[in-house]
């Protein structure tokens, strides 16, 4: 059976006759490739110098996708800050004892999920697990909560925490990538022969999502991407990839040759 599904080296094979290339990414390709704990940092790095090196390629992402990534950098340096305040060697100040308590049971409760989360992917041999197991935006607001929102005397408050772990780690990651992607606008007249469509009917993305269960960001990616005239999507998504498979045909979808084989039963008789 044909399949509009291409694993990295496929891709790279397929597009060497390409002077010219433009592909859109999803977030986890931008996540990945800007964390280094990521479990699929080193692939996704590789195959983006590849793809550099193979043709002369644009990268395309959508407002959602930035969105994903910038709060996916703020989850991940807010732990990394906050989780550092109750460590042994904690250097930048005194915080509640509340606060500190708060953070030193989800630590401990992050150590559990990331073991958990471990023994169920060898089990199961989930090539999809993909995730670094950050704090949930529900644990964030838990510490803020348990925060003064200001400095007293030698605590910190909430507002030096986020001055101190995001106010210029966040920024530097979105100038990373507004220098990496083009941002897609059906109404960036600079853009118009990338599109099919100029009018976007942005209720579509709810039927996309309505046919396969997919979540709505990512049918709003699919939404755009069915609009252009781009062959291409790079994802690490499960149900993104299925949704292309099923939903957009006539395109390809672009993902780590070790996951090819994760959907050849599922997708058997589409």
């Amino acid at each position: 059976m044909s399949s509009n599904r291409l694993g990295f080296k496929q891709f790279l094979n397929k597009i060497k006759s390409e002077k010219t290339l433009n592909v859109i990414v999803d977030s986890n390709i931008l996540i990945a490739n800007s964390d280094e704990l990521h479990s699929n940092h080193e692939q996704v790095r590789s195959f983006l110098e590849s793809l550099y090196e193979a043709t002369e390629v644009s990268l395309y992402t959508t407002v959602t996708t930035k969105a994903e990534f910038l709060d996916y950098q703020r989850r991940r340096f807010l732990t990394e800050g906050l989780f550092d305040l109750v460590g042994k060697y904690a250097k930048h100040g005194e915080i509640t004892p509340n606060a500190k308590k708060v953070i030193t049971q989800m630590k401990l409760r992050r150590g559990k999920r990331i073991s958990d989360e471990e023994k169920r992917t060898t089990k199961t041999n989930d090539l999809f697990n993909v995730s670094v197991n950050y704090l949930r935006d529900s644990e964030i607001k838990d510490i803020k909560k348990s925060s003064r929102p200001r400095d007293v005397d030698k605590e910190l408050g909430w507002l030096k925490i986020c001055q101190l772990f995001l106010s210029t780690k966040v920024a530097e990651q979105e100038e990373m990538l507004d220098s990496l992607c083009h941002y897609l606008s059906a109404h960036n007249d600079e853009q118009a022969s990338l599109f099919n469509i100029r009018n976007i009917d942005w209720k579509k993305a709810t039927h996309l999502s309505s046919v396969t269960g997919m979540g709505y960001s990512d049918a709003l990616v699919l939404n755009m991407f069915t609009a252009t005239n781009m062959k291409y999507l790079v994802t690490l998504d499960y149900d993104l990839i299925y949704a292309v498979s099923i939903s957009a045909k006539d395109k390809f979808v672009v993902l780590p040759d070790t996951r090819l084989s994760g959907f050849k039963q599922t997708l058997k008789h589409i």
